[in-house]
């Protein structure tokens, strides 16, 4: 007589704690069972993540770099430290180049020269490298940059400053090569090839000084508009700016002949 009581509190039971298992697909309205203070628990615990979650996603299409330096703050901090880095070393070894070059050199300032060549090329190169992680990685982004027309000024600018230094750099190397080989004098310039590469030297000194000022307008938005400059044109005209002056500056540097030389000849 007791034995059907019985299974009918087992089987009620048995419902209830199905109930109360993940597995259960529904609840009918106005039941409650005992886990609803457990749910409301996890869903309060959940809100600040999600919350957090949200906010980071703002803050990623809202300041974009903002959000990147929170990614890796190390690596952005020592790609702006190199990029300031290798600009620095540009213009020291510039300002010691300009102080170097002039007629009649000892072989001592041709040395020096040779090593500050080789710093102002080792120099851009960091500028160059520190510069593309910063629009790719760490600043605002390639989809802003590419569409802002003083970045590329920016780089114009810089395509200048490394083409026009191709000169120097070749009669520097000629040099170089002329005390290699034991000629007498390998240092020795004229005056006209010293004007001549202090001219490139002043030229290069102004495009490096112009360079800050097109990075703080860039960086405040001037110029950008609503973002519809095309970046070919942009990248088109600093292509044709560094393939021009490259060619100019290597022809003259191959077939310059200094009046020094040229009279040495004549006698």
């Amino acid at each position: 007589a007791l034995a059907l009581p019985v299974r009918a509190v087992r089987g009620a039971r048995a419902s209830r704690a199905a109930a109360m298992t993940p597995a259960a697909v529904a609840r009918p309205a106005g039941v409650k069972t005992s886990n609803e203070p457990s749910d409301r628990a996890l869903q309060a615990s959940a809100a600040p993540a999600t919350a957090t979650s949200a906010l980071a996603a703002l803050t990623f299409f809202a300041m974009p770099e903002a959000a990147q330096a929170a990614v890796d703050p190390v690596a952005s901090a020592f790609a702006a430290y190199g990029h300031y880095l290798g600009l620095v070393l540009v213009v020291a070894s510039l300002t010691v180049e300009k102080m170097l070059i002039k007629p009649e050199m000892t072989e001592d300032e041709a040395q020096k020269l040779v090593v500050a060549d080789s710093v102002y090329g080792i120099a851009g190169i960091l500028v160059l490298y520190t510069g593309y992680l910063r629009v790719t990685q760490y600043g605002k982004g390639w989809d802003f940059y590419s569409h802002e027309p003083i970045f590329w000024v920016k780089m114009a600018l810089f395509g200048v400053m490394g083409s026009s230094s191709l000169f120097n750099t070749i009669k520097i190397i000629q040099m170089a090569a002329k005390k290699a080989n034991g000629e007498a004098d390998s240092s020795a310039i004229g005056e006209k090839l010293s004007a001549r590469m202090q001219k490139i030297v002043n030229g290069e000194l102004l495009a490096i000084g112009s360079i800050p000022l097109a990075a703080a307008t860039m960086a405040r938005g001037v110029g950008y508009g609503d973002g519809s400059f095309p970046w070919q044109a942009g990248a088109g005209g600093v292509a044709a700016v560094c393939l021009g002056l490259t060619v100019k500056y290597v022809k003259e540097a191959i077939t310059w002949e200094d009046e020094k030389v040229a009279e040495k000849v004549e006698a």
